[in-house]
């Protein structure tokens, strides 16, 4: 079984530090079938620009840093204190349909707010 689920850290070393917890061999490669994506600090505010794409305004961007994980199994519950829930899925999903059925349910669960039931008195 694949199990999804979105993180944030302080810092992208403070991620490489929980990463690495997971198991890293001599050379720095992985030794878990965990699959990583590192997204990096996210765009809050896009940049905006003008007529001729010059940057008028930069971006903002979040001041934590976010990796999502499609774990091999359970996911590790020591985990649990950087894991976010977005709507629906943010700005990355990957995995099985059946892990982005799980995490989808367990993101209904936890905030249905993201899951606004449709007007129907229209």
């Amino acid at each position: 079984m694949k199990t999804f689920r979105k993180y944030q850290f302080g810092s992208k070393g403070a991620a490489t530090t929980k990463l690495n917890a997971l198991g890293v061999d001599e050379e720095g490669n992985p030794t878990h079938s965990h699959a990583i994506v590192h997204l990096g600090n996210l765009v809050v505010t896009p940049a905006v620009y003008d007529e001729e794409g010059n940057e008028v305004t930069p971006p903002v961007m979040t001041s934590t840093y976010h990796i999502d994980v499609l774990w091999d199994g359970e996911p590790d519950s020591s985990w649990d204190t950087q894991m976010v829930w977005c709507a629906p899925m943010g700005v990355h999903t990957f995995g099985s349909s059946s892990a982005i059925r799980e995490w989808t349910e367990k993101c209904k669960e936890l905030h249905p707010e993201y899951f606004p039931e449709p007007d129907t008195t229209e």
